[in-house]
């Protein structure tokens, strides 16, 4: 007699593969590990396009996904000193020219 859980086991999907990350490619191009607080907040610049890291987070707190606030503020800086963002004298962040460009290459980020 199989038990519940190993006959759930036998039934279970495929798992589908994960499509190509734009994001994911800028990190490793920049020589930075791909973390999910660095490429949910490069998702989220593309999105809203120029952010402070306060509104960034209360972006990314919004569907509940839990990164504080100093996580927002030292990532941002360290993508920041790594080229791949630009920051304004508003302490605004948005994606560098060179970033967007190599974007419009891989396509958009998911």
């Amino acid at each position: 007699m199989t038990s519940p859980l190993r006959a759930a086991m036998k039934v279970s999907t495929p798992v589908q593969p994960r499509l190509p990350r734009p994001a994911r490619q800028l990190l490793e191009h920049a020589g930075l590990r791909s973390s999910l607080p660095r490429l949910n907040i490069l998702d989220a610049l593309v999105i809203c396009g120029k952010a402070t890291a306060v509104e960034l987070h209360a972006y990314l707190e919004e569907p509940g996904l839990p990164i504080s606030l100093s996580c927002v503020s030292q990532t941002l800086r360290r993508l920041h000193l790594s080229g791949l963002l630009e920051r304004d004298t508003n302490k605004r962040y948005s994606l560098a020219p060179g970033a967007v460009a190599a974007m419009g290459r891989s396509g958009e980020l998911h």
